[in-house]
């Protein structure tokens, strides 16, 4: 503020004192004064470059920090169970494992990155609520969405598990979860966010995603037992 303020100083002497050496002053002033913004603009802006870079690293090392624990659940199960001989229980959880990996791999090929990106690392952003999510194998929606669309569903998703977490209502559940079930109607893809085995959360979160995608052209619509997101297929 003062660095602005500070070139009245030759503009009230070159209007006072017109003369050439004046106007010289004035423009080395104003030419010193842009330079020094334009380097504190840009010191900002590496600063809340670092600053980004350290918020997204320390929130990868979050993600793999709980993968890694996951991980190690299951290898320790495993190593147990094939101790005791007990193959039958080896089978199955590898088959869970495997089971994991391929889902996983359907939602990364729905074709929205970001939203996609934001359900793989959800882990790190929340334990207390599980998200359980399900897509069909020929599920394709590239091009679908804008980006801000896109952003609305991440919104969307986070509030409802936000509100879900807050009301109470996962406190009293044994295992509090949403499920989130991708789908295609009639040309149109489908959302679909309910709170597992806990109807009465039902209107809690769509009331939540309804606010959440108030500034996007998207709309929920209110079910018995959650609430479907709409909007349109590429032809």
């Amino acid at each position: 503020m003062i660095l602005p303020l500070s070139t009245a100083v030759p503009l009230v002497l070159a209007w006072i004192f017109p003369r050439v050496i004046t106007f010289i002053l004035l423009v080395a002033w104003l030419a010193a004064v842009f330079f020094l913004l334009s380097e504190r603009e840009k010191r900002r802006k590496n600063r809340e470059l670092q600053e980004l870079r350290q918020s997204m690293q320390k929130f990868f090392l979050n993600v793999l920090s709980h993968q890694r624990h996951d991980w190690m659940n299951d290898l320790q199960l495993i190593f147990g169970y094939a101790r005791m001989g007990k193959s039958e229980r080896v089978e199955e959880i590898v088959s869970r494992v495997s089971a994991e990996m391929h889902k996983e791999g359907r939602i990364a090929k729905l074709g929205l990155p970001e939203l996609v990106f934001y359900l793989m690392t959800i882990k790190g952003e929340n334990r207390e609520v599980a998200l359980h999510i399900q897509a069909d194998q020929e599920l394709q929606y590239v091009g679908s969405l804008t980006p801000e669309e896109e952003e609305g569903l991440i919104r969307a998703v986070r509030a409802g598990m936000a509100a879900y977490r807050y009301s109470g209502l996962a406190a009293q559940a044994a295992e509090p979860a949403l499920r989130i079930v991708f789908g295609e109607e009639g040309g149109e893809a489908t959302l679909f966010i309910e709170p597992e085995n806990d109807p009465q959360a039902a209107s809690v979160l769509h009331h939540a995603v309804e606010e959440a995608l108030e500034s996007c052209a998207l709309s929920a619509e209110a079910s018995d037992c959650g609430t479907l997101i709409r909007w349109k297929l590429p032809v």
